[in-house]
């Protein structure tokens, strides 16, 4: 711009002779002076000129990307802070249904310990009071069946809650030991075979090379895992239904362990609502089947302290598949256990 300034200034001068002018002028007052450096002496008045506007725009130019950028940061931060009240807004109501979830399910779960608390209480006062006379008679050995019924029941919900809470305060470790797969599905089919010949419901244990897999884990407390979805696959299966345990590898060098069912299954949103925790899903915890609804958070639970997961596939009529993904750093490898001997322990 200053170049642009000098050449105008320089062209102006000579248009309009103005050094002829400004001699005249030098002559008339009697003056010596003449300014045969006119045209440059206006080239330089007019590059100081263009220096001082260049200046003054370079500045203003500054200041206007400055503050440009500072708009920018100020709107990715605004963008920033809504995507942040939207994450906490999400999570509050997260929690917001969470909290009504887990309250229906202590609602849930005092009807169910009240249940058999009072079944032990009434049968046991009907024997204190004797009232099909002194003990001995045989309606008393139906009492003494459904005390101890009541009681073991009892029991495993308790033994149940009191394992949750355990891991969710962070106090738990598993007690890692050596097994195999098919070892820990034995295990709870043994556990569970009575319940399922009582419901008319078929188990079978598909074997595979992954059966024979080695894993460290807690032995009991994947047993239990087994166990509680075995449980719910008979809760949840027809009579002369069929369920299908089975130990797998995956494609990322993991392993799981499965229970199929060909029961009633349930719909995607039902499947999304157990996998949020104490989801409450009519056809799928217990209103209708006389369960406390805490073997599905109790097992996902188990199987996120050894680092692994729970998947569930289902359809309306199509049964239910559930998967219990074990890591790669559970498993076992020959110089790792160079013998495995597993106990059946129920």
């Amino acid at each position: 711009m200053a170049v642009l300034l000098g050449i105008c200034t320089f062209a102006i001068s000579a248009a309009f002779d103005l050094q002829e002018q400004w001699n005249a002028f030098a002559e008339l007052h009697e003056d010596t002076l003449e300014l045969d450096e006119m045209p440059l002496a206006f080239l330089i008045g007019g590059l100081g000129f263009g220096w001082f506007a260049w200046r003054r725009w370079h500045d203003f130019e500054k200041v206007a990307r400055d503050r440009r950028a500072i708009n920018r940061v100020l709107s990715e931060q605004l963008a920033h802070n809504q995507e942040i009240i939207g994450e906490l807004n999400s999570a509050r109501q997260r929690a917001i249904e969470l909290d009504r979830a887990k309250t229906r399910f202590l609602s849930h779960m005092s009807h169910e310990l009240r249940t058999p608390l009072n079944a032990i209480m009434g049968f046991s006062e009907l024997m204190q009071h004797q009232v099909y006379g002194p003990l001995g008679h045989e309606q008393y050995d139906e009492y003494i069946a459904s005390i101890h019924g009541s009681g073991h029941h009892l029991l495993e919900m308790i033994n149940d809650l009191l394992d949750l809470t355990r891991i969710e305060s962070g106090d738990y470790r598993p007690d890692r030991e050596a097994c195999t797969l098919g070892g820990l599905i034995d295990a709870a089919l043994k556990i569970q075979n009575g319940r399922a010949d009582k419901a008319g419901v078929h188990m079978d244990l598909v074997r595979s090379d992954a059966s024979n897999t080695r894993v460290s884990v807690d032995r009991r407390m994947i047993r239990q895992v087994l166990v509680n979805l075995i449980s719910n696959a008979i809760r949840h299966t027809p009579k002369s239904g069929h369920i299908e345990l089975s130990a797998v590898e995956l494609s990322n060098g993991a392993v799981a362990l499965t229970v199929k069912d060909d029961g009633e299954g349930m719909d995607g949103e039902a499947v999304r609502r157990l996998e949020r925790g104490f989801a409450e899903v009519e056809n799928a915890l217990c209103r209708e089947h006389n369960g406390a609804g805490i073997g599905l958070p109790l097992s996902r639970a188990i199987a996120e302290a050894h680092g692994g997961s729970i998947r569930i596939s289902s359809a309306p009529g199509r049964g239910t598949l559930v998967e219990v993904q074990l890591p790669n750093s559970c498993i076992l490898h020959a110089e790792d256990a160079p013998h495995v001997e597993d106990r059946q322990s129920a």
